[in-house]
């Protein structure tokens, strides 16, 4: 069984699912090669490859190691990871509130050695940490607290056949962004899903890995940006709505164009704070 739509086989804050028509839109009818190169859960990718006329060729790539490492997985060893997730979705929905917990806390602390066992325990603690969150301490350790749903889907078979089949259309790179890009050419589309510049200070979620990503990064985003656009290659960016970064565009002495679109906030511990947001879209068409 299979899920007829492409879709994200993560929870994943600050994914785009939400804002997929406001994204769609703006995305050329035609791609030679479409580049995600901050993926997170690539919403956006298995939207174009459920159209009718999908990219040509697609590149995924992301600092997150286990991140990518699940993409391959989900791509490549399909049958033995949904084996492996059913036997952990039963060890933990088989428990109480309290004994889930300390079975979430014992698999948050576990060191696997093989590849697949690392992405189950991935693909787990995603599914039962709280909201989705990904967020790790200066040793790179995930430290996201214990979600406590009432009855979380570990196993979604149909949601991840269907993002197997799609991802074998795809090309799966971890590391810098800049490196995912070869051969340019002007028929090439990215979409850049940066961490979000915060607009408080307690409303910053950059700790994707060890090294977070500041205002250096922001600008250098922006260069690349603008290298993009010397080479004929649109882009399209997503960021919050913050002065800071349309500033950054706003002053690149290139002809950008900035609308503002609502999202809603979904990491907040209180539901009454999940309220909608503003966020920026930038584009070099």
């Amino acid at each position: 069984m299979t899920d007829k739509a492409g879709r994200p086989f993560l929870k994943w804050a600050g994914g785009k699912t939400q804002l997929l028509p406001e994204l769609l839109m703006r995305a050329p009818m035609e791609i030679a090669t479409f580049y995600e190169p901050m993926c997170g859960g690539a919403a956006l990718t298995f939207a174009l490859l459920d159209r009718e006329s999908p990219p040509e060729r697609v590149v995924l790539n992301d600092s997150n190691t286990i991140l990518m490492d699940s993409f391959v997985v989900v791509r490549n060893q399909l049958d033995e990871l949904l084996e492996k997730l059913a036997v952990v979705e039963s060890a933990y929905l088989s428990r109480d509130e309290t004994d889930r917990s300390n079975f979430y806390y014992e698999q948050r602390a576990t060191e696997y050695e093989t590849v697949i066992d690392r992405v189950v325990r991935f693909l787990f603690l995603n599914k039962t940490c709280f909201n989705g969150l990904y967020r790790v301490n200066r040793k790179g350790e995930f430290n996201v607290p214990h979600g406590r749903y009432k009855n979380p889907k570990i196993v979604n078979e149909g949601i991840l056949k269907t993002a197997s089949h799609l991802l074998n259309r795809t090309e799966i790179f971890n590391g810098d962004y800049v490196e995912c890009f070869a051969n340019l050419s002007k028929n090439d589309f990215v979409y850049f899903d940066p961490p979000f510049e915060p607009l408080s200070a307690t409303s910053s979620f950059t700790s994707y890995n060890p090294g977070g990503f500041g205002r250096t990064e922001q600008i250098r985003l922006r260069s690349v940006c603008d290298w993009l656009g010397d080479h004929a290659v649109k882009f399209l960016l997503s960021n919050s709505a913050h002065d800071y970064i349309r500033g950054l565009f706003d002053g690149a002495l290139r002809d950008y164009a900035i609308s503002e679109v609502e999202a809603r906030r979904s990491i907040n511990s209180d539901k009454m704070g999940r309220s909608k947001i503003k966020e920026i879209l930038v584009s070099n068409y």
